[in-house]
């Protein structure tokens, strides 16, 4: 079957959409000899004019409704169409998870678009909308930040924690991009042994992801709980913390893969204090490498922290 290259762009109402797929298709030399179809789900403030469309070797199909762009008549349509590329411009309040992508659709590119004036109001009362389509975003521009981008820090690690392996980025009124979170870490790496406090795991978690290599070698003191399983590699266990980055039926585990070859006797989910060394390793199952923790020590006897379940939804 033919496959069609598709990028998903998402974002609630007046997030940018329109604008940036607009400026992306102007600065692609490629509408000279590529026809563009760009299916929108919602009416916004920016429109797709009949003078842009034939300039840019484009056309535009409207969809009423997450049903009807679901449906296989309409994946039927695109195919009819025949367009060398397909941007989506999706509408913000459908259920993204109900979403469903024609099959010769290759898609190159998820990005989920912010615009941050509006975004600590609707983050606070619409969260789950915003995270369901920052979870499936490869890639999330904030725009309308201003010049000084502190104020994303304290989003950073419930947007970060909700999709690590997202990138996050900001743009400015000209199109330009560049890193959205610079966090100060609250610990100190130079450190021989680099003491994680209980409220600073979800710091440490993301960026051992990010910044694997300032890891590599450190030894590491923190407390975390025991997940044990059998799916997991022989002699090895879960440390790591329950995180809450939503709502009470959003929270998730995050932890580093943890050696006990010194066969210590831990049971499922209880709490201990971990002293050890870290390293990177590949994990094959999901083709990546990874920060591992090779403990010294393992402390058993600690009673279950104050707040069990880290509540970044503050």
């Amino acid at each position: 079957m033919k496959t069609i290259p598709a990028y998903i762009i998402s974002g609630l109402l007046e997030s940018g959409k329109t604008t940036f797929i607009k400026h992306t298709i102007e600065i692609d030399d490629s509408y000279k000899t590529r026809h563009t179809l760009i299916i929108t789900g919602e009416d916004g403030e920016v429109e797709y004019d009949s003078d842009y469309l034939d300039t840019y070797n484009s056309e535009l199909v409207f969809v009423e409704s997450l049903e009807e762009f679901n449906s296989n008549e309409f994946h039927k349509d695109i195919l009819k169409r025949n367009p060398d590329r397909v941007i989506i411009e999706l509408n913000g309040m459908w259920d993204i998870n109900l979403v469903e992508y024609p099959a010769f659709f290759d898609i190159y590119q998820m990005i989920n678009l912010i615009n941050f004036e509006t975004f600590p109001i609707y983050f606070q009362n619409m969260r789950q909308r915003f995270l369901d389509q920052i979870k499936q975003a490869f890639v999330v521009i904030f725009n309308r930040v201003g010049g000084d981008l502190s104020v994303l820090a304290p989003y950073a690690s419930s947007l970060k924690l909700s999709n690590n392996g997202a990138r996050f980025l900001v743009m400015d009124d000209k199109f330009d991009l560049e890193e959205a979170f610079e966090v100060e870490l609250p610990y100190d790496l130079n450190s021989d042994i680099i003491k994680i406090e209980n409220n600073d795991y979800g710091i440490f978690y993301i960026d051992t992801f990010d910044h694997r290599s300032k890891y590599v070698g450190k030894k590491v003191e923190l407390n975390a709980m025991v997940v044990l399983s059998k799916q997991l590699p022989k002699d090895t266990f879960i440390a790591g913390r329950f995180a809450m980055t939503c709502c009470s039926n959003d929270i998730q585990l995050y932890g580093h893969l943890c050696y006990n070859n010194a066969s210590f006797k831990l049971k499922d989910r209880m709490w201990v204090h971990i002293v050890g060394e870290l390293k990177e390793e590949h994990n094959d199952e999901y083709d990546e490498d990874e920060i591992v923790i090779y403990p010294i020590s393992i402390t058993r006897t600690i009673p279950p922290l104050e707040n069990e379940v880290l509540d970044l939804t503050k």
